[in-house]
């Protein structure tokens, strides 16, 4: 049995945040694959600053090339419509039926994980990981962690490792006004981004 890990979002664009979130919890749980799969439409989020998807998947396996445990996979673009999580689960379970699975969320969206489409079929599917980050008090997690266990008998856990927090929409922000964000992003993607004029980008 395979430890088979999805990482899912719009990755608008992806960043150091993401591939380091994926690198702890990959060694912390001892994924042997991650599923990367930017979203299509995603539903909890304001789309109108997204880039295409063929650009954001682009990017995503330039940032994740040298991970010899992530696929990069297009199968939310090309369902296209609402990304919904449970949705890509399914089908993931449907493909790897004998293995287990991880969903790899954010601190923030582990918070808000009962807002999500068909929440207890997510939990039913995956145990859902994610790590601690400098903006969501440690404790609060756990606190969840607690409530889906009594709530949906999920199965969760916390990595008790800080993640630092990278702000997308900051470095939209950033790559349009010519500010320097290298430290934020991988060098790859932004001669990418730059190369194909995103997130208004005209120097």
């Amino acid at each position: 049995m395979s430890r088979i890990g999805m990482f899912g979002g719009s990755f608008n664009p992806v960043h150091k945040g993401h591939t380091g979130l994926v690198e702890r919890l990959t060694d912390a749980f001892s994924l042997d694959l991650v599923y990367v799969i930017p979203t299509f439409h995603t539903p909890l989020k304001d789309n109108a600053y997204m880039v295409e998807p063929e650009h954001r998947y682009n990017m995503c396996k330039i940032a994740f090339g040298n991970n010899s445990k992530v696929s990069v996979s297009d199968i939310e673009i090309k369902r296209r419509g609402r990304s919904y999580t449970a949705d890509t689960l399914r089908e993931l379970h449907d493909r790897h039926p004998q293995d287990e699975l991880f969903l790899i969320v954010g601190a923030d969206s582990f918070m808000q994980l009962p807002q999500w489409h068909a929440v207890e079929e997510i939990f039913s599917l995956a145990t859902v990981i994610t790590a601690i980050r400098g903006d969501i008090d440690y404790d609060d997690l756990l606190t969840r962690k607690k409530l889906y266990k009594d709530k949906y008998n999920a199965n969760t856990d916390v990595l008790d490792q800080s993640i630092k927090l990278v702000s997308s929409t900051e470095i939209r922000d950033d790559i349009a006004a010519g500010n320097d964000v290298t430290h934020l992003v991988h060098k790859e993607v932004l001669d990418y981004i730059f190369d194909n004029k995103l997130y208004g980008y005209e120097f």
